[in-house]
């Protein structure tokens, strides 16, 4: 199954480009960040949107929990010399509750579950170093440059995931780690709504000498 943005494999993972231009297709490589906003295909094919966390966690990860965020086809584990996409990493763990909502395929979720967590643990350890639910470290995302300091932007994408995380953790009987993610997101939406929001609408604390 093929059209100029998706494709098929044998296998019966699906692979995408960002988009088509008139000739070619543009931005390869599934990319996480750009595929966060895709809706259609969970729903109305979620095995298919399945096959993509599987690449992301299980192809594309380290065993530090990196993710690179386009996968290479024929699809193989990549290098992980580059950035990994706070917004992608992040959206994927969203995005795993999302298809486990809509399967109940709570098998399918425990076979992924180490990853996720792995996954999860990489991006509290590099981009909130201090453990307060707070993005401080610079983060790579959609914009092809990395934000140094605090943002609701990418943060809002790390208290959803943290969320998304109490849900699942609570979900395969992981109460004390469950409660571990509930922590972090109370501590980061707090001092989100205090620091970030300026009595109408929130900005970036820029922060250039963030250590990274």
């Amino acid at each position: 199954m093929k059209s100029p943005t998706v494709l098929r494999q044998h296998d019966g993972r699906l692979w995408a480009w960002e988009g088509c231009f008139d000739t070619a297709g543009c931005c390869a490589g599934s990319c996480t960040h750009v595929w966060n906003y895709a809706q259609a295909l969970p729903n109305l094919f979620p095995s298919l949107e399945r096959t993509l966390r599987e690449t992301e966690f299980c192809v594309c990860q380290n065993e530090k929990g990196h993710q690179t965020f386009r996968c290479s086809l024929p699809i193989r584990p990549p290098t992980h010399g580059f950035h990994a996409a706070a917004d992608g990493q992040l959206g994927g763990i969203i995005k795993v509750y999302r298809d486990w909502r809509i399967s109940g395929d709570t098998d399918w979720l425990r076979k992924l579950w180490p990853q996720i967590k792995t996954s999860m643990n990489y991006c509290i350890d590099t981009w909130d170093p201090n453990h307060n639910g707070v993005l401080s470290s610079p983060h790579h995302n959609t914009y092809d440059i990395e934000f140094w300091g605090p943002n609701s932007m990418l943060g809002s994408y790390y208290l959803a995931a943290l969320r998304a995380m109490e849900e699942l953790a609570r979900r395969l009987g992981e109460a004390e780690q469950a409660n571990e993610y509930r922590r972090l997101f109370e501590s980061g939406r707090a001092w989100t709504d205090a620091h970030l929001f300026n009595g109408e609408y929130y900005e970036q604390r820029v922060n250039p000498n963030a250590p990274r």
